[in-house]
């Protein structure tokens, strides 16, 4: 598993791609902070430690990036037939599949954790560092969000495994865990009001608004994550199995 992450992280270093998807996050994490930043006034300051928190428990169009990332590293690797070099060295599928969703879920993080580290330094420099009054529900809420991208990311290479396709692979890795509120959506155009909040991923993240010394709302959440996630990691893993790779 160590060579494989260390081999992903080298085909990252070398890969162009890669780099435009960097460029890209720092952009799009750029915009909001300093949108926020120019919000923030006297009267309704930004303090360090909850521009910090804020930054990380957001970037939904910065986990988009890393799924195509994620796509195209893998469509990639099918192209090129590095794939199946891979498997014939005896590397087992199931080891590859999480190494992948590792090393990305990792850079993921590491990009989030850089840019809520800049926006904490900016808006404490500015209006103080402030602090946090319910630091478990706080640390629940990155726990949270680490598992949501990981799930993401894993649709993400579950559906690039199934159509070898890094476009097609992120969309409906995109599409898959939001099916619950497209259904929503499209029996409402018809009249038809369905509420399906249970399964709904949005429905069960927490949010750091409504922040309190009560954390039964994670028992949800995890709960919904995790059985996206493990649909995700199982269909994976059976396609990675019965596939013939050439």
């Amino acid at each position: 598993m160590k060579n494989l992450i260390r081999g992903h992280m080298y085909q990252l270093k070398k890969d162009r791609f890669f780099l435009g998807c960097l460029v890209l996050s720092a952009i799009l994490l750029i915009i909001p902070i300093r949108l926020s930043l120019s919000l923030a006034s006297d009267i309704n300051p930004l303090m360090g430690i909850n521009g910090l928190f804020d930054t990380f428990l957001s970037g939904d169009t910065v986990l988009y990036v890393f799924m195509l990332l994620t796509s195209n590293m893998v469509a990639e690797t099918y192209r090129t037939g590095v794939m199946k070099n891979i498997f014939g060295r005896g590397v087992a599928k199931k080891q590859y599949y999480f190494s992948i969703v590792f090393t990305i879920s990792a850079a993921y993080v590491l990009v989030m954790l850089i840019g809520s580290i800049v926006m904490g330094v900016l808006a404490g420099s500015r209006y103080g560092i402030g602090g946090i009054s319910y630091p478990a529900y706080y640390a629940l809420s990155v726990l949270a969000r680490i598992l949501y991208a990981i799930a993401h990311i894993s649709f993400a290479l579950t559906m690039t495994i199934y159509t070898r396709n890094a476009i097609t692979g992120a969309v409906f890795g995109l599409v898959i865990p939001n099916i619950p509120r497209i259904l929503e959506m499209v029996l409402g155009s018809f009249k038809i009001h369905v509420a399906l909040d249970v399964i709904k991923i949005s429905a069960n993240m927490p949010s750091v608004y409504t922040a309190s010394n009560d954390l039964s709302a994670f028992l949800p959440c995890f709960v919904v994550l995790c059985a996206y996630l493990s649909v995700s990691v199982f269909a994976g893993l059976r396609l990675l199995k019965n596939q013939d790779i050439k």
